[in-house]
């Protein structure tokens, strides 16, 4: 056991601040998640289950390449810049989300989908 903490404890000085900071994008996974489940849903709801040739599936294809550029990455920066306290990051985070959901699903209504 001792081994394994001198092994970690060397890990640990080597990596510095990167084990200690967490993710440089915390909200990123949660926007990215987001995303693809609105698109799902959306096409879903639309146009039924999204199988191999249906009018869902390809309602979702679409739904991806509005994603592609709509630039998540940016937004999920923006929403940690305003969810920046680790005490309260996930109640920040929920409302934030909301609205992302929100946005997308008109800008999918938009474009046609």
């Amino acid at each position: 056991m001792r081994l394994t903490a001198v092994c970690f404890a060397i890990a640990s000085l080597i990596a510095g601040p990167a084990f200690a900071a967490g993710p440089a994008n915390p909200s990123l996974y949660a926007v990215n998640s987001a995303a693809i489940a609105s698109a799902m849903t959306y096409c879903s709801t639309r146009h039924g289950n999204l199988l191999a040739g249906s009018p869902g599936a390809a309602c979702f294809t679409r739904a991806r390449n509005i994603l592609a550029g709509y630039g998540l990455k940016r937004v999920s920066q923006d929403i940690d810049a305003r969810c920046n306290d680790p005490q309260t990051f996930n109640t920040c985070l929920t409302p934030e989300i909301g609205r992302l959901v929100h946005a997308l699903n008109a800008e999918f209504q938009k474009q046609g989908l």
